[in-house]
């Protein structure tokens, strides 16, 4: 596969960042990890990347300063990049209303519940999006 999956996390969270990044590591995944403090950090990022091959993987947060997971998913649904984007959701937010709302978005692909575990970075490996990646 010529694609190579890049991964954004984006969290205001420094230690939710370096956990997730921890876990990712501890389950295998070598991919290249960038990490935003915000929705705005990362929405400027992928703005900038303009190859075809390129994929991203955002793991979102949702509660954050400057812009928050849904300002962010709303931004990117606007926009007409050349590579692609998955994201996934990790929240502290149990609510199924907040699970639904995160799906009406094309983007997404999972919702998982915050902090990612080495089990939650297994299941996101096997899923059918991503599983040509790892």
């Amino acid at each position: 596969m010529g694609s190579k999956l890049k991964i954004i996390l984006v969290d205001d969270d420094k230690i939710m960042l370096f956990l997730h990044e921890m876990f990712l590591k501890k389950s295998g995944v070598n991919n290249e990890t960038i990490l935003c403090g915000n929705g705005q950090e990362a929405l400027d990022l992928l703005d900038k990347y303009n190859n075809p091959e390129e994929v991203f993987l955002v793991l979102l947060d949702i509660n954050m300063p400057v812009m928050n997971g849904w300002e962010f998913l709303s931004a990117i649904r606007n926009k007409i990049y050349p590579h692609q984007i998955w994201v996934v959701m990790v929240s502290s937010a149990t609510e199924d209303a907040e699970r639904d709302r995160a799906f009406t978005y094309p983007h997404v692909i999972d919702y998982l519940q915050k902090p990612l575990t080495i089990e939650s970075c297994n299941q996101l490996r096997e899923s059918a999006e991503l599983r040509a990646y790892f």
